[in-house]
Order: C-alpha cells, then structure tokens, then sequence
C-alpha cells in the first residue's frame, strides 16, 4: 500500500507542466507554475465556504466551474449528499487527473463537460442552485470571467434562489464586475484566495437595488388616503411627487411619515413633530437626521416582477410550478369574483386568526368605500356545491402599476390542494390583463418578526418575490417656529 509522498508529472497541452504530490493516505496537491490548482488548502476553503450556504436551502443542482483535481467534490458531497454536480473543465488532462486520484465514487460520479466555461456556460439549458466559480490558470484569472456576457449568462442559470460562490483569489477587479450583476452576501478570507457569496438582488440583503420602474405603494397619493377613514380630521398628506407622506396626530402628539429614498423637504412651519423617514435601499445618514435603533415599519416587503412576462410561473419553484398544473387540470373548482357578505362568510368559516379576523375585514371595507372597484375579492369554490374554499382580496394600484395582496383564506380542509396557487396564478394573470407590473405580497417573514409569520411567508417565497429589506430608519425632531407678533 502506497502511503509514501511522491510527485508525478504530467504534461498537458491547455496548462503546460501539472504536478501532483501525495501519496494514497494524503491529500492529493495538483499543482501549475508552481500554484496549487487543488489539495487540502481548497478543501478546507470550500468547506468552510459552504457553510454559509444553509443546508436548509434545496440544493439539487450544484455547477462547479473549475474542476482541476476536483477537491470541492468530496466537501459538496458531505454538505448536499443527494445533489447532482455539473462540472466543467477545459483541460482533458486534468479531468483524467481527478479521475485518478478516486474522487469519484460510486453514485456520487458528477457530470463532466470538457470545454471552455465561458463557453459552456452561455449554452446551458438548465439552472442551479448552487454555483462554484474557481477559473485559474496558475496564478492568473480567467480574464473573460469579468464579461457582462459571462457574468450575464451564469445569472440566467442560477435559480431565484440560488448561491453562487467565487474565488476571486487576487483579482478584485471581478468584486466590481460581479456586483453589477448580483448581490453580494459574503465575503471570506483564506491566506490569499478570497470568496465571495453573491444571490440575486432581492433576496433578503438590505440596501438591494429595486427593479427598474418599480414605485412605493406609499408613493400613491389614492392608496395613502385609504389608509384612513374618509373624512378623517387627524390625518393630511404632505410632500411632492416621489415624496409623498403622512402626517397625523393623536392628542398633542403629532409624527410624520414616509417611504422612500427621496429625502424629505421639512417644511419647519408645521407644528411640532417626529418625522420618521423609511428609505428602502438608501444606506447613508444625511445631516440632520438620525438613525433609529428599533424598527418602526415592517421589516421586509416582497414583490413578484411581471413586467410582461406571459410565463410568469416558470421563475416559480418546481413545486409551485407541478401545483399550477394540477391546478389547471382540476376542473372541480373555479376562480370567479364575489360581494364582500359572501368573501366575509367563506373567511369566518375557516376558523382561523380568531381575534384578527374583524380587524382584517374592517380595514377590507374601508378600502372598498375608498377604493371601489379597484379592490377585487377572488374566490374559489366547488362548483357543485358553490362552497367557497378559498379566498383572496387584492387592491389595484395603477398609478404605482400595484396590485396589493390584502387578505388571503384557506378552508383547513383543503390544505393539501392545489388550490392556495391556483389562486395567486389567478392574481397573476389578472395584473397581467390589467398592464399591472407588480403584485404586492404584503409583508414576508424576516428575522426579527414574529415566527408564526413564517408558514404563510413560506408559501409566498414559492412565488420568487423580490424581497424588499429595509434598513433602520431615520428620524429628526422638528420644533414648530413661532412667528412674530
């Protein structure tokens, strides 16, 4: 048995001189121009590298771009046991490197393209969950992998949802190049390779940019008047388009609000206040103004983007997607709209939020006083028996292109349908008819809110919302100015 250190060379026409050290009971270094291409130095980065990748998350499909002599495979293989690995490589003589060193075993045999990456990639027809970028040749970067074209293609074939992990080793201008594209979540240190974490922009980080031409529900002077009752003598709006708020009293206490990355003009004649400003992806502190220490809004929002797309639910998950068929192919049921006593009724009979329910359909009816036709109730019923099993109330807001998810039902005894998503397709397809940009699914669960939020923010997460983090808001007291006598 040959458990002795020794070298072996092998000539490759694509990276010239590789050298492998390390006997059978040791760790295999894989070596060109004298710079390690693989060996325990790798394994230990993407071990620890993959744990901020939450096991929780269904990683079924991982993407290594980079095999060299395949150390990532093995630490991929313990985290996502049951995970299927492509991976691509552009040296032939490095991939029979690998397969002799037996990282490969048994069921766990990944996928093997033997090409340019910058050429493989724009060229596949599947997406991952996972992502590993490590594109060397010796010591120096792939110089394409910088491309929009390149970053542009491993965008389209990440899942929503996905991580994509990247060596950047010493070439930091890719950390620009790649944040044009993505979103940054981490960054790790190894001696001299540095990793970064990127997602999707909209995927819980704070200060994510917003999808182009997307407008704040509270920037619409018709959605912020219903927020109170007509006629209501303690509220006015106060601003300019792009930055509208709300300003109230109870008592002699007075506050001001709004939601945007407009700064708010003060206007110092008003009486004396607390103005709460709540920018959406706005990180910076102008003078005046200070940054709260508790949350005073919600702490994350979540948003679908049709933007036209007439197959909105291939972006879903595959299991929203296999609920949308059997959905469609269900013909017991139907989705149609109905008067409020009816929606209220089938809403009561579900038993749940025993306490909220009222509460809920009272700020319902007061968006339809204001609101009028513009609110639509969705139901789903048998169409047999007409009982409605499920329900959801929406609010069109077409100057901002959104239409607001207000209340949803589901009977406990259809639980287990596919009912739940054939009502948000439903939804779907009316902003579609409607020229509606985005439907708003309210409030999604984020650290820090309650934890019986989560079931439901679960069941929305399917849908691939752009989720909306918000971060701290600011504040300034305003003294009202006393004019002369």
């Amino acid at each position: 048995m040959d458990i002795v250190l020794r070298e072996r060379q092998t000539h490759s026409e694509k990276n010239g001189l590789i050298v492998v050290d390390g006997g059978a009971w040791l760790h295999k270094i894989v070596s060109v121009d004298g710079y390690q291409q693989s060996g325990p130095h790798f394994a230990e980065i993407w071990h620890r590298s993959l744990f901020s990748v939450p096991e929780s998350h269904p990683v079924k499909q991982v993407l290594v771009l980079g095999l060299g002599g395949g150390s990532c495979l093995s630490v991929i293989r313990r985290r996502f046991p049951h995970a299927h690995v492509t991976a691509v490589e552009w040296d032939p003589a490095m991939v029979e490197i690998a397969k002799s060193l037996k990282i490969f075993r048994g069921k766990h045999v990944p996928e093997i393209i033997v090409g340019d990456a910058c050429e493989v990639v724009p060229k596949l027809n599947q997406r991952f969950d996972l992502i590993l970028v490590d594109l060397f040749r010796g010591g120096t970067t792939e110089p394409r992998l910088a491309s929009d074209d390149m970053i542009a293609a491993l965008s389209r074939v990440l899942e929503p949802d996905g991580y994509l992990l990247l060596n950047v080793f010493r070439s930091v201008s890719l950390v620009p190049a790649f944040e044009r594209h993505f979103s940054r979540h981490g960054t790790f240190q190894f001696k001299n390779d540095l990793i970064l974490l990127f997602r999707h922009a909209g995927q819980g980080r704070i200060g994510d940019p917003v999808p182009e031409g997307f407008v704040h529900q509270m920037q619409s002077p018709e959605f912020l008047a219903g927020g109170w009752e007509p006629g209501a003598d303690n509220f006015a709006m106060v601003g300019k388009p792009g930055c509208y708020g709300m300003r109230w009293h109870y008592g002699p206490i007075w506050v001001e609000s709004y939601t945007t990355d407009v700064q708010p003009e003060i206007d110092l004649t008003g009486p004396s206040r607390m103005v709460i400003w709540q920018p959406m992806t706005k990180l910076g502190k102008p003078v005046g103004w200070h940054r709260s220490w508790i949350q005073m809004n919600p702490l994350q929002h979540g948003f679908a983007v049709l933007c036209g797309k007439a197959e909105y639910w291939k972006e879903w998950t595959a299991h929203a997607q296999r609920h949308r068929k059997k959905w469609l192919k269900d013909e017991r049921y139907e989705i149609v709209e109905v008067p409020l006593p009816e929606f209220a009724a089938a809403y009561h009979k579900t038993g749940k939020l025993p306490t909220m329910r009222k509460d809920f359909l009272k700020l319902l009816e007061r968006r339809i006083r204001v609101h009028g036709d513009h609110v639509h109730l969705f139901a789903a019923r048998d169409k047999q028996t007409r009982a409605i099993i499920s329900g959801l109330a929406v609010l069109d807001v077409p100057d901002v292109s959104v239409s607001m998810h207000l209340i949803a039902f589901l009977h406990p005894k259809f639980e287990k349908t596919s009912v739940g998503t054939g009502i948000i397709d439903h939804w779907y397809a009316h902003c579609l008819k409607e020229g509606i940009r985005f439907p708003h699914f309210g409030l999604l669960w984020a650290p820090g809110d309650p934890r019986s939020w989560k079931g439901y923010s679960k069941f929305k997460r399917q849908f691939n919302p752009h989720l909306l983090r918000y971060p701290m808001p600011l504040v300034r007291f305003v003294r009202q100015r006393k004019t002369a006598a």
